[in-house]
């Protein structure tokens, strides 16, 4: 029966459970006192009698009913369980962070350079180039997918939040492929610079090396931080003098720069044939060679847990600016020091490049060090490898991607001996196929590497479309996502043209990563089809009842599969599908609840769902936890292929109450899922105590402003009156002016201070409500310029008068030493060749410039902008989805950053004093016909005004100086319409305002400009 229930407004009537739901969840309804009577919503009673059948088939395929369970927690194993999460965790810093993904992309270059040599020739450092822009936009697209899902993963875990579980598995296939590409090329490249020192053989001493470190990592030795460190500090200093070394050889012996650059292009190889070398093809297939050497750049992403709050994103940029230094600095040095061809040419030492370039550059000595450090960073890649594979299978084993053995560990040492041992084994097959081919290693690499990339430029587009409630620290723009995408794309295709063969190793070995993959996610099918297959083959002596669903009395169900061996898959399968799944539920939702239930019917093998509600109150929860459970039983029913079972837990939601449940109920934490919480509610109450402290030193500093600018009027009041006023002026003025100077040093710190907790309410909350793309230095930069605006005032000492001078005319043609007198007896000043007005003023009227201090209320009112939610709450009650834009772009203005409105601001005034000023002057002045020209004369008048009186005479001859050495520079460049003759002018123009020239004189200098 279907009852419909009218809610009328003003009606006191507890709120539904749903009703409940939408007041969390809907932004518009924040801070608002009584939503459910303003969404005007239609409660309604469903009463249904289900009646639950038995199953059908046999047993063993049926999950069973759904339960409901009261559960009480221990409060003393939930003490102990907080005190082991309250134990201090230590965080990688910047450089240890840096360090362990840094030994990766840096030692890219050692194996990378030889391969874009070949392909690119002279033009190596282009393709370079262009993979720095690749890694650029790539920083943001990492930094907003990670900031938003900060798991460790990579670009599974952020295929796994965004699609399907099957979809994340393709990029956990790349990701082991990519791991085991690096142990090859790295230990392969180890021992081929090793092999420049003493003659090894290469196939034989990479096995053992890859052996060597997999025996290190079963024995539980895994990559120390402090060790990273070391390698990493000490791998710089040497790519450091190399390229310092490389830039004093080059300038000593520069003809082999030059004769380098006037070497034809190399031939490159175009799907198995040779074509001649041109400039598109040397950049189209050495930028695909070069992406090589950016490979270990989504490293970063595996181990974010483990890095300290804010470090993700330094790390990152840090790998960028070190990629970026010395790939290209490495690119040009390395054409400097060697030439392209003969025996002692770049294509004859593609195995150990870099190391001949030492030994030419420095000596013999050098190239061995650079040998002994090639191999010392490479190894210690192959050790991440190691400690890489571990961690990713072991994860995709407890997210049941690929078999749960996989994630047992030894009693003895604690390691991962199954992945370890088939990791080795995938390796070694891998140097033996390939007879250690450095090239085709290297393609192998790239492949998994930049599918790995366009995979998280994906994820970052989906999370952006599906996921943009998400908090996040960051948002890259559409354009750098797009651009990142299509440039990896182009680097797929530039290494699929350039060797197609490699694709076919890739394939295999995809292939067989993928089928084991495969089969873990339809292996409850394949027993099926194998145990329909024995029911054929070997049937069973009961095979008809089991086939018909029927069984004897007394005998379990199980037991009767009708084919011989059957009950053993029945077990599996059983085993399989009784693995739980739970699932945190706040309010009890027709709707949450639903998708839940088709998210694991389409992404997991298991047929129990548990849905776990934590309560803080039983008698005031009452009714929601019986709404629970009849939902419980009602998708029971609905869904007979799955068990809904509902858990009520009596306590708090907390870490140490998912890890006690974790325990209780044998299910590991990333098989508990949660509904994503919207940027309003996420990490409330840790920033609540932060808003509040933002909003004092907000306030305090609008407090500090405004005195300031009252003190500026009272001062500038006693400045107009000094002569009516008594002969005590000066000191009082001195006063004043030292209360300004200490308001403003307290503004400062306050602004100062503000931003410092403006930036922890960012790092808990990580999200910053701004869908732009900034670089990391855009809050201290902003902080910078607040500073400078707000720290401007007169201070004590500072005094007197400044002029302003306007051209008038040309002296008299009687008397060239006399002006003519203009209207109403204003006299003007002979100064050079021409006649001019003179103005002057006290020094502080400049303290007019304080008034922008007014801005600090303009923010205060910004951030305090929520207070406006219950009046837009009010509105969106209503139906007119219209009426509700004034108050959203009301909020929109306030959301701004007041000084991206001051600056605006002060651009319109400029141009509108500028054209009043033209109107005043132009029937006097033919000069100001243009209005550029005007715009000039008040932007140098402005300029002049401040600089003139404030700098002191004994710098004068400093300035004559610098405006004389400019004035030769101009002279130089001749100052024609050219681009360097137009900057030449307007820098001629910026240094003879500071000189103290006439602001007048600059409208008529630049003719070549406006003719």
């Amino acid at each position: 029966m279907n009852q419909e229930e009218p809610n009328p407004a003003g009606a006191l009537l507890a709120p539904p459970p749903s009703a409940f739901y939408r007041q969390v969840s809907s932004p518009k309804l924040v801070n608002s006192v009584d939503n459910s009577s303003a969404l005007n919503l239609r409660r309604r009673k469903i009463n249904i009698e289900v009646v639950d059948h038995g199953p059908k088939g046999p047993t063993w395929q049926f999950p069973g009913f759904g339960t409901s369970e009261h559960v009480q927690v221990p409060q003393n194993e939930l003490a102990d369980i907080q005190l082991e999460l309250n134990k201090p965790h230590k965080y990688l810093g910047e450089l240890p962070a840096t360090a362990i993904c840094g030994n990766d992309i840096l030692s890219s270059v050692l194996y990378s350079a030889s391969s874009v040599a070949a392909k690119s020739g002279k033009l190596m450092p282009i393709p370079l180039l262009m993979v720095s822009a690749v890694l650029f936009s790539f920083r943001f697209i990492y930094e907003e997918v990670v900031t938003a899902i900060p798991l460790n993963g990579g670009t599974y875990n952020a295929l796994l939040n965004t699609t399907s579980k099957r979809t994340a598995a393709v990029a956990a296939c790349l990701s082991i492929l990519s791991y085991v590409a690096t142990g090859v090329v790295s230990a392969t490249s180890g021992v081929r610079y090793l092999n420049n020192q003493v003659e090894i053989p290469i196939v034989g001493c990479t096995i053992i090396l890859l052996g060597a470190f997999a025996l290190l990592a079963a024995m539980g030795t895994a990559e120390s931080s402090r060790v990273a460190v070391v390698i990493f500090l000490h791998h710089i200093i040497v790519l450091s003098i190399l390229f310092v070394s490389c830039i004093i050889y080059g300038v000593q012996h520069s003809h082999i720069f030059s004769d380098n650059m006037h070497t034809e292009l190399p031939e490159v190889d175009f799907a198995g044939s040779m074509l001649d070398g041109n400039v598109f093809t040397s950049i189209f297939f050495g930028f695909g060679a070069s992406m090589l050497g950016i490979t270990g750049f989504e490293s970063s992403s595996n181990y974010v847990e483990e890095q300290a709050p804010g470090v993700f994103r330094k790390t990152l940029r840090n790998m960028w600016a070190l990629v970026t230094f010395f790939n290209i600095g490495l690119g040009a040095g390395i054409l400097a020091v060697l030439p392209l061809g003969g025996d002692d040419g770049i294509y004859e030492h593609g195995d150990a490049l870099l190391a001949k370039v030492g030994q030419v550059a420095v000596g013999s000595w050098f190239e061995t060090w650079v040998c002994v450090d090639a191999f010392v960073v490479l190894c210690g890649a192959v050790l991440t490898s190691y400690v890489g594979i571990c961690g990713l299978v072991q994860r995709l084993a407890s997210d049941r991607v690929l078999p749960a053995f996989l994630a047992k560990k030894n009693k003895l040492r604690g390691t991962n001996h199954y992945i370890i041992g088939i990791y080795f084994l995938l390796s070694s097959s891998l140097v033996l196929i390939l007879n250690a081919d450095a090239t085709t290693v290297n393609g192998v690499y790239t492949y998994a590497f930049l599918g790995l990339m366009a995979m998280f430029a994906c994820a970052c587009m989906l999370l952006k479309g599906k996921r943009s409630e998400i908090p996040r620290d960051i948002h890259a723009s559409w354009v750098v996502v797009i651009a990142g995408f299509l440039l990896v794309v182009v680097g797929i295709f530039s290494n699929l043209l350039g060797d197609p063969t490699v694709l076919m190793y890739f394939a295999i070995y995809f292939i067989v990563v993928m089928l084991v993959i495969f089969i873990m996610f339809e292996r409850v099918t394949i027993l099926r089809v194998i145990l329909v297959f024995l029911q054929s083959v070997a049937p069973s002596r009961v095979g008809k009842q089991a086939f018909s669903g029927m069984a004897e009395d007394g005998t379990p169900e199980v037991e009767h599969t009708g084919a011989r061996g059957g009950r053993t898959i029945a077990r599996t399968i059983v085993s399989i599908r009784n693995a739980p799944i739970v699932f945190f539920c706040k309010v009890p939702d027709l709707t949450i609840i639903n998708k839940a239930i088709i998210y694991v019917r389409r992404n997991e093998q298991t047929h129990t769902l548990r849905i776990v509600h934590v309560f803080a109150d039983e008698e005031a929860d009452a009714p929601i936890l019986e709404t629970f459970r009849e939902m419980a039983a009602l998708f029971d029913s609905m869904y007979p292929k799955i068990r809904v079972d509902f858990v009520s837990v009596h306590g708090e939601f907390e870490p140490a109450m998912i890890e006690w449940l974790s325990r209780s109920m044998n299910v590991p934490r990333n098989m508990m899922f949660i509904t994503q919480p919207d940027i309003l509610s996420a990490e409330r109450v840790s920033t609540a105590g932060q808003f509040q402290c933002r909003r004092r030193y907000e306030l305090s500093s609008c407090v500090v402003g405004v005195l300031g600018i009252a003190l500026m009027l009272v001062e500038n009041e006693i400045v107009e009156r000094r002569e009516t006023i008594s002969t005590n002026s000066e000191l009082v003025l001195l006063v004043l002016k030292s209360f300004v100077l200490a308001l403003t040093v307290l503004l400062d710190i306050l602004l100062v201070l503000r931003y410092r907790c403006d930036g922890r309410v960012h790092q808990l909350q990580r999200a910053v409500p701004s869908k732009r793309t900034k670089f990391s230095l855009w809050r201290p930069l902003l902080l910078l310029l607040e500073l400078s605006v707000c720290s401007f005032h007169i201070p004590p000492g500072i005094g007197g008068k400044f002029e302003i001078v306007q051209l008038h005319g040309a002296p008299s043609l009687e008397e060239e030493s006399v002006c003519v007198p203009l209207q109403r007896g204003i006299e003007t000043v002979k100064r050079g060749d021409s006649c001019y007005l003179v103005y002057q003023y006290p020094i502080e009227v400049l303290g007019v410039f304080m008034v922008v201090r007014l801005y600090l209320l303009a923010r205060f009112v910004r951030s305090s902008s929520g207070l406006h939610s219950p009046w837009v709450a009010l509105v969106g009650s209503l139906n007119g989805v219209d009426a509700m834009k004034p108050f959203f772009h009301f909020k929109t203005i306030f959301k701004l950053h007041p000084l991206r409105i001051l600056l605006p601001l002060i651009v319109l005034i400029t141009a509108l004093t500028a054209a009043v000023v033209r109107v005043l002057e132009r029937p006097v002045q033919a000069a100001f016909d243009n209005y550029w020209k005007s715009v000039w004369f008040t932007i140098v008048t402005l300029v002049r005004t401040c600089l003139k009186s404030v700098i002191k005479h004994e710098y004068a001859l400093i300035e004559l100086t610098l405006c004389a050495v400019w004035n030769w520079f101009r002279r130089l460049l001749s100052c024609d319409i050219s681009w360097p003759g137009v900057l030449c002018c307007w820098g001629d123009v910026l240094w003879s305002a500071h000189c103290g020239a006439h602001p007048v004189y600059f409208l008529q200098f630049p003719r070549s400009l406006t003719e």
